[in-house]
């Protein structure tokens, strides 16, 4: 029988990242949370936490945690069939998301809901076409992806369409473009990308060329903010979602590369199959929000 005010220490000494930080949030010593995570390992024979700065769950250590996670929202949703209206205390959301999509529209979708039902929101933030790892792993209880196929326990919902459009500064276009957005000036001119997971730049030139993307030089930035800096600032050209670049279009600070083409990127909404309570209530938010100000066709 599993014993979960000891699993409940370790959940909150990933989530929080350190037993002195889990010790304040379930309100006991740090010697009583170790003590309860040891028990745990010795219980089940294994280890369950990776000792380090920060502590990460092993692999086990991650299954009893999603676990967790699971129970204590069948629970939460209970209580508010048998006892509706306002809760007590705050409830922890935990969802996998892209910076762009919190740079663009996710916090206005969910403030409201999180304001007026008193959700904290812990954003596990990874590129888009990874999140549905973190769901997988039980880290989240919902995920933005560019995948469509439920995972196994879970469900998904179509929210809409992202058109990414390919930019630079005018300075940046007549150094480097100033022939044209040819295949031979890719291959000169240094990109924006957001880290060595994304590849959404390689996809558009992929289709821009149809051809293998050629290798062409970069920057890393994963800072949403700092991306968009960069590219206005005449570092590199790179993509950014319509709801970044329009604005930035219309003013001039930035010049569409290649007008005639954007890569559309469709977002899903994938949770855990649990239709009552927070989940639902998150799904219903994001559906509403994104009817209404993200594009819906399925081509773009």
């Amino acid at each position: 029988m599993l014993d979960y005010k000891l699993i409940e220490a370790l959940a909150m000494v990933c989530q929080e990242g350190g037993f002195d930080r889990a010790a304040r949030v379930l309100h006991l010593t740090q010697s009583a949370i170790s003590q309860r995570v040891r028990q745990l390992e010795r219980q089940l024979g294994v280890p369950l936490v990776v000792r380090g700065p920060p502590p990460r769950p092993t692999r086990i250590g991650n299954r009893l945690i999603a676990h967790y996670r699971r129970v204590t929202q069948l629970e939460r949703d209970l209580e508010d069939d048998l006892q509706p209206g306002p809760r007590d205390g705050l409830l922890t959301l935990s969802i996998g998301v892209n910076e762009d999509t919190i740079a663009t529209w996710f916090t206005p979708a969910i403030a409201d809901l999180a304001r007026e039902r008193g959700y904290l929101l812990h954003f596990a933030v990874d590129d888009q076409e990874e999140t549905h790892k973190l769901l997988k792993l039980g880290e989240v209880l919902g995920c933005i992806s560019t995948r469509n196929e439920a995972l196994q326990g879970c469900s998904v919902v179509y929210l809409g369409r992202v058109d990414y459009r390919c930019v630079a500064s005018p300075g940046f276009v007549q150094r480097w473009f100033s022939n044209g957005f040819h295949e031979a000036a890719v291959r000169q001119a240094p990109a924006v990308v957001y880290s060595p997971k994304d590849r959404i730049h390689n996809r558009f030139l992929e289709g821009l060329y149809g051809t293998p993307c050629p290798p062409f030089p970069h920057h890393f930035i994963p800072s949403s903010h700092g991306f968009v800096d960069a590219i206005v600032g005449g570092l590199g050209y790179g993509l950014l979602p319509h709801l970044q670049s329009g604005a930035l279009l219309d003013s001039g600070q930035v010049t569409d590369l290649a007008p005639e083409r954007s890569l559309p990127t469709h977002l899903y909404w994938h949770h855990w199959d649990l239709q009552a309570g927070p989940i639902r209530e998150l799904t219903a938010a994001l559906v509403r929000y994104t009817r209404r100000n993200l594009p819906q066709g399925k081509t773009g």
